[in-house]
């Protein structure tokens, strides 16, 4: 992808990599370059159905943005965090207990999730309707390169991932971009987070409780600090490695719905960096994918894999959320003082280490 015309932002400078010996997960690679033949197509669809069904996790690789180019989202993502004034940072916060939207800015300590872990990190989230809410004055302009990076998250990389599940579900390739059209009212959003170091002593290493993504598919584009572990299929915690230009992309509770259990939400989790690391923030910029609002989370029983290997139901179709309605309850009930464990529609939803 060629974008000559890049605007000049500060630049962020990413951590070096850590020389700490950590135990990484063993995720499978996927190289959307080989997207444009049905020989490759056929190959990559067996490679997600493997990789998602060991560990609900991959990489991405040649999947179009140049180093050139992720450098410069970087910058872009640093932009609320390192460019906006601290007293003006709660005039545009969000009122994620009330309203289930995470639209705004999530400041340092909005989330108690007990268990002596601080929350010391601060989120802002970009839906695509970027001119239905205020931005500070210093985004503003900054908001057709981030309409830029929504489209492209979904349509380069969440829509040709949908198309490769489809594929190992025995399904139309189109069947899951449908149920994410991108004129259909949706959730999805890019979102910026930024960690930094902890300055207060807490008993727990853990800077974010073990947990599932609320939607489809999370897509995020790698970075050095080392922080982000996933549970394997054995009960251990691993870590996710950093490669240069890659996206590390995760199931969510509605794809699990979707399929029928056949792939399953991966709990994952953040703690603290390696020494070497540790006095550097960790900055990711994400693409959280949902289905359209209406749709309903039920399993796509017309997959012939789901006939021939069965699937789960957690509810029946007459009872079952909307897409909008499993987000917006997720959304109200994560980090709220008390609240480690809450059951929506019936279905228990747990925080974990």
């Amino acid at each position: 992808m060629s974008n000559p015309t890049l605007p000049n932002l500060q630049h962020y400078e990413p951590a070096p990599l850590t020389k700490a010996n950590l135990e990484y997960a063993d995720l499978g690679i996927i190289d959307f370059s080989k997207v444009d033949t049905e020989e490759g197509c056929a190959e990559l669809a067996d490679q997600v159905k493997k990789g998602l069904r060991n560990h609900g996790f991959l990489y991405i690789v040649n999947h179009g943005y140049t180093q050139e180019e992720t450098n410069h989202m970087f910058d872009l993502a640093d932009v609320p965090f390192s460019c906006i004034p601290e007293d003006e940072k709660p005039k545009y916060s969000t009122r994620m207990f009330e309203t289930g939207s995470e639209v705004g800015f999530k400041l340092r300590k909005y989330w108690a999730t007990g268990d002596g872990i601080i929350d010391q990190f601060e989120q802002y989230c970009h839906n695509r309707y970027l001119d239905t809410h205020q931005h500070p004055e210093v985004v503003q302009p900054l908001l057709p390169e981030i309409d830029k990076l929504n489209k492209y998250n979904h349509f380069n990389v969440l829509h040709t991932l949908l198309r490769l599940i489809a594929r190992s579900l025995e399904l139309p390739e189109d069947t899951l971009v449908k149920k994410h059209d991108w004129d259909v009212r949706s959730e999805s959003a890019v979102k910026f987070i930024k960690y930094y170091p902890s300055t207060e002593e807490g008993p727990s290493k853990i800077l974010l409780n073990g947990h599932t993504d609320y939607g489809t598919i999370t897509i995020l584009w790698s970075q050095p600090v080392a922080g982000l572990q996933i549970l394997s299929p054995d009960g251990k915690w691993r870590w996710i490695r950093h490669i240069d230009n890659a996206i590390v992309i995760n199931l969510g509770d509605a794809m699990e719905f979707l399929a029928g259990g056949y792939y399953k939400a991966t709990r994952h989790r953040v703690v603290q960096a390696p020494e070497d690391q540790r006095q550097y923030t960790r900055l990711g910029s994400y693409y959280f994918a949902r289905a359209n609002d209406t749709v309903e989370m039920v399993p796509l029983v017309e997959s012939p894999v789901l006939q021939r290997e069965g699937f789960e139901r957690h509810w029946d179709d007459s009872d079952a959320p909307t897409m909008k309605k499993w987000g917006r309850e997720r959304t109200r009930a994560f980090g709220k003082q008390g609240l480690n464990e809450v059951t929506i529609n019936g279905v228990s939803v747990g925080y974990h280490h």
